[in-house]
């Protein structure tokens, strides 16, 4: 069994504004408890010389998207097809290292909050804002092939999550034969709160069931979803 190697992944193009401080405190999070692993921040340069180097065929797909957002999805699944590791968003909070979470896994996508699910009616709701995997795995390559292979337009946030979102990846998973192979991790280790519970923390309003579900987290998304407000 292949190990999902110790780097992380953040995306940050920079083309709109440089990184928020709170954004960049949240980022740090994942160094601090990763000392030993290697750590890298995309910007929109580095996105590029990626793709042009690694994926030219997708070159022009790539551009054109019409969602920003839509590139940002797409160019994690290629950075962890090529190079493998761990992918998370900016709005997440390490809390733990990760390394047991990882252990003997080749392929992770994080659950969302029960909650959650339910808006979208699917047995199962994973993101994409964090997700862990060895180069070139097979389901990592059909992502991949199902993003470049439509219409680039998308319309509204429903489209960009079918397009390019999880969405996307969940209809993918349903229909993928090998899910042995894909570690969905529950949520209480990644997602452990609702939206509403995350900005509660933020503030700073701990109730007994917020800090209950914080027991055997190894991390907090937010759900910012700032990507929404820029359709």
């Amino acid at each position: 069994m292949k190990r999902i190697p110790k780097i992380i992944h953040q995306i940050w193009s920079g083309i709109d504004e440089p990184l928020p401080n709170g954004f960049r405190i949240l980022g740090n999070t994942w160094k601090n408890y990763h000392p030993t692993w290697e750590y890298i921040l995309w910007d929109n340069q580095k996105m590029n010389d990626f793709i042009l180097e690694y994926y030219p065929q997708y070159w022009e797909i790539y551009n054109s998207f019409h969602y920003n957002v839509q590139r940002w999805d797409a160019i994690r699944y290629l950075i962890l097809d090529k190079i493998g590791g761990v992918y998370v968003d900016f709005d997440s909070e390490c809390l733990k290292p990760l390394d047991k979470l990882l252990e003997n896994k080749e392929c992770c996508f994080s659950l969302e909050p029960e909650e959650h699910q339910k808006m979208y009616h699917t047995e199962v709701y994973f993101n994409n804002a964090l997700m862990a995997s060895i180069p070139e795995h097979p389901f990592m390559k059909k992502v991949i092939e199902k993003t470049f292979n439509h219409s680039p337009n998308a319309t509204n946030a429903t489209n960009v999550l079918h397009t390019t979102g999880p969405l996307m990846l969940v209809d993918l998973y349903m229909s993928y034969e090998d899910k042995e192979n894909i570690y969905l991790i529950p949520p209480q280790y990644t997602s452990p709160l609702t939206k509403k519970e995350g900005f509660n923390k933020i503030r700073g309003v701990f109730s007994e069931e917020i800090k209950n579900k914080l027991k055997d987290a190894y991390s907090i998304h937010y759900f910012f979803n700032g990507w929404v407000s820029q359709l």
